[in-house]
């Protein structure tokens, strides 16, 4: 009996899924076909035989030479029924038959075999009808059936969903694809027919029914947005119209509006505009009556009401008492009690318009820490890692919130990629901390560079970075040496840095030791090499700094990081002009400066490099002896939030920032306040804000100085390009309050290495008229 061909069209299809479900069908239905196309027991002859010919019927694409190598058959051999059904099977999983069998013919000296199949269509043209507003070019990139190839009602299928989403994204909500398998069959032609339909798009978004919370509020909880010149297509999509209310809906609970209804309404005008209008039905908002704990026994109730933000009497606010429930835990979690629970209920109370709130807490036992084990570190020494938590077995109690904060001390390093401190054991009272790290694939960092911004001029930079370094861990041969074999593995970091330029020249190395002797101070020593050409004169420095810095964890100082630094350098002033200022005249020569320098710093922001929320603050004092004895004081500020972010995850952020300083005494030129360019006031020169001396007006700088300024930035494109508004204000000395006001963008490429550029254009709306003015300042620099 032979296995009908018609049944085996279409799951034979399912080849092309991979995994799941439907692949087991394929490969079963395979089989099947394979064991049904048999003869039966009666047409086998009965003892062994050999095979005398093998034929093919049905070939009308295919090469028989082609079909006879993946049947694997040759006359000559022993008839095998297994061989003969593997060959069925090969055959199908070719995708170029719809069926596939065998039949057997008997002859004196053996069998024939003959394979019996069916071809599928090939595709011998891909067009496209009816299509308007895509190019057939962009919409040939997305098809997934080839020219040439057996057809695959699948892939076509794949196309013609992912055009229909193409058209829904540009605002066709009612654009329809459509092919012809039959077509396909008789000519070889896969043509998909567009029924493109109206675009619609959102000219103007309105709320109604909300009568308590504003527009402008609920305008930021969704993300359809209206059409906006060329800048926003205003394309609506009914699925992220459905989002919205959700959103809104969701947004409304969150506010204690417990049984707010949210739906959307779309006007279409006769052109396809949209006007959108979502209707809101608020109800009762309401608010909280008591606030109860429930299971706490190792935490009185006022010590619980001091982690909550609720308050009685208040609107209840969903966000609010989730944090709540999560601050409860932390806390708990830093006790030891690392499998606390803590859930918050809301129930109705009999009183209209008010629920009553219950903290239910699960304490769980309280542990210490046993043993701290280190995973995964191949290369690097155990205490690398065991020094970043800050918990010592037996006497300490089990912190996760310490273990949370060591996992991100230690992907600040760079040296690992993943960092998790897990509890285990089943000891009473005792959990050993076992901490999982990933070591960073590279163990350090070759790169060339270069640069030019309206600051320095063209520069170029060639660094070596080694940010797991060990200072004793020399090389046994030079193979070790060269592939980063040797002086690895201690947390230690080595930077060396050459930045030849055409008005800046600058060259360092820095050595650090995050724990000195093992214990949590950091120890940096840097030479450096320093030569610019300013307007007037040539400033060159040459010498070294030694510090030792230290973060402290605990107690009333806990977030804040100290540091103490001497410096010995000496500062040579020449080659000065005719008319040069009489104050930079008197710094002529070689300078010898001594200094030693506090710095206090409390940073907490959610990033170091790209901060989104949170706020740093930095307080330092400089006494210089040497040539010159006289103090420097200064303090910094910055704070950040995120206004909103779109449905990619990025972020609005808005920043402010403050800086001051002061001179107390008398400071050489070189050492004085100095205003203007990226990263100090954009809109006026590089140095080009200070008080002017001498006939050529050379700006000899300040005594104080002050900076504020505001800036937000937003998404542009993708992750890397993001646009900025801002506003500089300050002053360095005497003379008019400056101000500028601007924007620009911020792109970073990764090409072998971070490329930032950034472009700024920014018009001084408050100057003084000696200063340097720049409009348009920039940065372009390379890593590669």
């Amino acid at each position: 009996m032979s296995f009908p061909a018609a049944w085996i069209p279409g799951l034979i299809e399912s080849r092309k899924l991979a995994n799941g479900p439907i692949r087991w069908v394929a490969v079963c239905a395979t089989a099947m076909a394979s064991a049904w196309g048999a003869p039966s027991p009666a047409q086998v002859p009965a003892g062994p035989t050999t095979i005398i010919s093998v034929e093919f019927d049905g070939l009308q694409q295919t090469r028989e030479s082609f079909a006879r190598e993946i049947v694997g058959l040759n006359p000559g051999s022993e008839l095998n029924v297994p061989a003969l059904e593997e060959a069925v099977a090969r055959l199908l999983r070719t995708g170029r038959f719809l069926a596939a069998e065998y039949k057997l013919e008997q002859a004196e000296r053996g069998t024939r075999v003959r394979f019996v199949v069916r071809e599928r269509a090939v595709v011998t043209a891909i067009r496209f009808e009816g299509n308007n507003e895509f190019s057939e070019r962009k919409l040939r990139k997305e098809a997934g059936q080839k020219l040439d190839e057996p057809f695959d009602v699948f892939a076509a299928r794949e196309t013609r969903d992912t055009i229909v989403a193409l058209y829904r994204d540009k605002g066709y909500g009612d654009a329809n694809v459509t092919f012809d398998e039959s077509l396909v069959a008789r000519t070889g032609e896969l043509v998909f027919r567009i029924e493109e339909g109206v675009q619609k798009r959102v000219r103007e978004i309105r709320f109604e029914g909300n009568a308590t919370l504003p527009s402008d509020k609920l305008y930021k909880q969704i993300e359809l947005r209206p059409k906006f010149w060329f800048f926003r297509s205003g394309s609506f999509d009914e699925g992220m119209a459905e989002a919205d209310v959700a959103r809104l809906r969701n947004f409304y609970r969150d506010e204690g509006f417990l049984d707010a209804e949210a739906a959307y309404r779309a006007d279409v005008g006769p052109e396809g505009d949209i006007i959108l209008t979502f209707t809101a039905e608020e109800g009762v908002r309401y608010s909280i009556e008591s606030i109860l704990f429930r299971g706490s026994s190792v935490l009185s109730e006022t010590e619980l009401r001091s982690l909550i933000e609720s308050k009685e009497d208040e609107f209840v606010k969903r966000p609010t008492v989730d944090r709540d429930a999560r601050a409860i835990q932390a806390h708990y979690g830093e006790f030891g009690h690392i499998y606390a629970e803590v859930r918050a209920l809301r129930v109705f109370s009999q009183q209209p318009g008010f629920v009553r709130i219950t903290f239910e807490i699960s304490e769980g036992e309280q542990f210490r820490v046993g043993r701290v084990a280190v995973r995964g570190n191949s290369r690097t020494q155990d205490k690398v890692v065991r020094r970043a938590l800050n918990l010592f077995p037996p006497d300490d109690l089990f912190n996760l919130t310490e273990a949370r904060d060591a996992e991100q001390r230690l992907l600040d390093t760079r040296i690992f990629s993943t960092a998790r401190v897990t509890p285990v054991g089943d000891e009473p009272g005792v959990r050993d901390a076992i901490i999982d790290v990933t070591e960073a694939e590279k163990a350090g960092d070759f790169l060339f560079g270069a640069g030019v911004t309206s600051n320095a001029g063209l520069v170029g930079s060639i660094v070596l970075d080694l940010q797991n370094f060990d200072l004793f861990d020399y090389p046994r041969t030079w193979s070790e040496l060269f592939r980063f074999r040797s002086f690895y593995g201690a947390g230690q970091r080595l930077r060396l840095e050459l930045q030849p330029g055409t008005d800046l020249g600058r060259y360092r190395v820095d050595f650090t030791e995050p724990y000195l002797f093992d214990r949590p101070l950091r120890f940096d020593l840097g030479l450096y090499l320093f030569n610019r050409y300013r307007d007037t004169y040539n400033e060159g420095r040459a010498g070294g700094t030694v510090s030792l810095g230290k973060r402290f964890e605990r107690g009333v100082m806990r977030g804040w990081s100290g540091e103490i630094a001497f410096r010995l350098e000496t500062v040579k002033i020449d080659d000065l002009e005719l008319f040069t200022s009489r104050e930079v005249r008197e710094d002529e020569g070689n300078n010898l400066m001594t200094s030693l320098k506090g710095t206090l710093v409390r940073d907490r922001t959610d990033n170091r490099f790209l901060p989104s929320v949170g706020d740093r603050l930095r307080i330092n004092y400089e006494q210089f002896f040497g040539d010159f004895v006289f103090g420097k004081a200064g303090v910094g500020y910055n704070w950040y939030t995120t206004l909103a972010t779109d449905r990619l995850e990025r972020k609005h952020v808005l920043a402010l920032r403050g800086e001051g300083g002061i001179v107390l005494g008398h400071a050489p030129v070189f050492e004085r306040y100095f205003a203007g360019g990226t990263g100090s006031m954009r809109g006026f020169a590089f140095r080009g804000i200070g008080e002017r001396d001498g006939i050529d007006e050379t700006n000899i700088g300040g005594d104080f100085l002050v900076l504020l300024g505001s800036e937000y930035s937003y998404p542009l494109y993708g992750d890397n390009l993001r646009g900025h508004i801002f506003l500089d204000t300050g002053t360095a000395g005497s003379g008019a309050y400056r101000a500028a006001l601007g924007t620009g963008i911020r792109l970073t490429l990764n090409f072998l290495g971070p490329l930032p550029v950034e472009l700024n254009v920014a018009l001084p709306v408050s100057s003084d008229g000696d200063d340097d003015t720049q409009v348009f300042s920039f940065i372009i620099g390379a890593a590669f």
